[in-house]
């Protein structure tokens, strides 16, 4: 994601040193970094005019730490700094940290305390204002730490809007060009519709899909199966399909790429039906070179591919 910081985020982050500094301002660094610091020549003016007053050692602190870990191509962005429309004229400062908040497609801003722009002006702009409790957020519970790993215990209520659920995940599965997929109902008619409907519309082009799961033959037999993965729309990517055996030898119900892992406690069936969510939990983590699940050739029997 893209984002705004103010420099009430930025001193927080100050005790960086692993051995002996601050362990949560380590933690908050890394949780901001997984993101791109969008900046402006005037904020940077801001922010160290800022720095300046605190006092000495706090301006070269700044400047090496936006050297060092924020200030990389990867991970900044610069806007223009032309004078835009005043959202808030007596202060300059949050002015800007809105103006290239709203250019953003996320529009989140970091701010310590978030209560310093006023909860109308959030409302009005369609914002999101959040603080360092948000940023350390591990459960997913607002718009920055969804998108900010690990995930841990992400509650998914029942009724909630499928499609949502369908686009924060996709933002993940669209950077995966390998994925495996375990889930034992998923051949079956609701299961495929599941996959069609709210994942592989996210999944490039191309991509190789596994996937890993059991039949029901009340439901669909192998034939049907083979038939409906024919069909035109499926030939956009590459599927490999592998029936369990036994339903003791699957895995918990994951989405497993090159570089996340999601896993879902009750599997696509998350999606519900008529677009409302059945309830479950969801954990994200960043692969981090962590070996795939792979099952024995004798619990397996290939489907497709």
């Amino acid at each position: 994601m893209d984002i705004v910081l103010c420099y009430s985020i930025l001193e927080k982050c100050k005790s960086i040193d692993v051995f002996s500094g601050n362990k949560e301002a380590v933690q908050m660094v890394w949780r901001i970094r997984q993101h791109r610091m969008v900046l402006s020549e005037r904020l940077m003016e801001f922010y160290e005019k800022y720095f300046e007053k605190k006092g000495q050692g706090w301006l070269e602190w700044y400047q090496g730490l936006c050297t060092d870990v924020f200030y990389t191509t990867e991970r900044s962005q610069i806007l223009d700094s032309e004078r835009g429309q005043e959202y808030i004229k007596e202060n300059p400062y949050h002015n800007e940290l809105i103006r290239l908040c709203r250019k953003t497609e996320d529009k989140i801003i970091l701010l310590e305390p978030k209560r310093k722009i006023d909860k109308n002006i959030i409302k009005k702009l369609d914002i999101g204002v959040f603080d360092s409790k948000d940023v350390m957020d591990v459960s997913g519970n607002n718009a920055f730490s969804m998108y900010t790993l690990p995930v841990n215990g992400k509650s998914i209520s029942e009724g909630e809007d499928s499609k949502a659920i369908s686009k924060w995940l996709g933002r993940f599965l669209q950077e995966e060009n390998y994925i495996q997929i375990f889930d034992n109902y998923l051949l079956t008619k609701e299961g495929i519709a599941y996959l069609k409907n709210y994942i592989l519309r996210y999944v490039q082009d191309g991509a190789q899909i596994n996937i890993y799961s059991c039949l029901n033959d009340s439901d669909l037999n192998e034939q049907q199966v083979k038939q409906i993965f024919q069909e035109d729309y499926y030939k956009k990517w590459m599927f490999s399909i592998w029936l369990v055996k036994s339903k003791k030898d699957s895995h918990a119900r994951s989405i497993e790429g090159s570089k996340y892992i999601i896993q879902i406690d009750r599997g696509l069936s998350v999606f519900g039906r008529s677009g409302k969510t059945f309830q479950t939990v969801i954990n994200i983590f960043q692969n981090n070179g962590m070996q795939r699940t792979i099952l024995k050739e004798s619990q397996l029997s290939k489907l497709i591919g």
